[in-house]
């Protein structure tokens, strides 16, 4: 297979996407030809469309970039450790739902392709009338992990910037010897007159502040 879809936009896998087996766009993975075969043509009848089939996981994150695809499908008798790195480095840089079929089964290899961004490990023959639940069970948990991950980056975020804006107004009511509502209005009064968050303004006097010191 040929075909080729490149993106120059950012590679990020929208939360909220209702699940739709003609909208979702398939990377198949599998060196063995029958069974690649085998994936391509029950994705194909199911209404998911394959980008492309590739025999090997090498430069994951540059294929995902190029193809864009909504999903990934791995077949293989079992994740050896190269492509267990290249899914790692897939789930950070640019994450999408990964379901792998495997010949084997090996316990502790499930553990390490879950810790690498794996959505789904099937083991067995492939059957193809469980294909359309296995995936869309595997992007609603990629969809709840993604949302959990963000909120609780958010939540660190607000935590961090809550830090910044304490420290800063610690500092100023120190050396200007204020009180605290004061602090506050001035770093809030900065913010506003030059356009930019608190946040900022408060990472930026803590930054005079130590130079001054320092």
């Amino acid at each position: 297979m040929k075909q080729q879809k490149k993106t120059n936009s950012a590679i990020q896998y929208p939360v909220d996407d209702t699940v739709s087996g003609d909208m979702v766009s398939v990377l198949v993975i599998d060196s063995n030809s029958t069974r690649a075969s085998l994936l391509n043509r029950t994705l194909t009848e199911y209404g998911y469309q394959v980008v492309e089939r590739l025999t090997d996981a090498l430069n994951l994150v540059e294929q995902v970039q190029h193809y864009s695809p909504d999903l990934l499908v791995l077949g293989m008798d079992l994740p050896d450790q190269a492509t267990l790195q290249n899914l790692s480095a897939l789930h950070q840089q640019a994450p999408r739902p990964v379901v792998v079929f495997a010949e084997k089964d090996a316990p502790k290899m499930v553990q390490s392709t879950i810790k690498a961004g794996v959505s789904a490990y099937i083991v067995d023959d492939i059957q193809p009338h469980r294909f359309r639940t296995i995936i869309e069970i595997a992007i609603a948990r990629f969809k709840e992990y993604q949302a959990i991950k963000t909120e609780l980056e958010q939540t660190k975020s607000k935590l961090s910037d809550r830090k910044l804006l304490e420290r800063a107004k610690g500092l100023l009511m120190e050396k200007k010897g204020i009180g605290e509502p004061e602090a506050y209005q001035q770093l809030r009064k900065t913010a506003m007159d030059k356009g930019i968050t608190i946040t900022a303004v408060s990472q930026n006097i803590i930054d005079v502040m130590e130079l001054l010191d320092g």
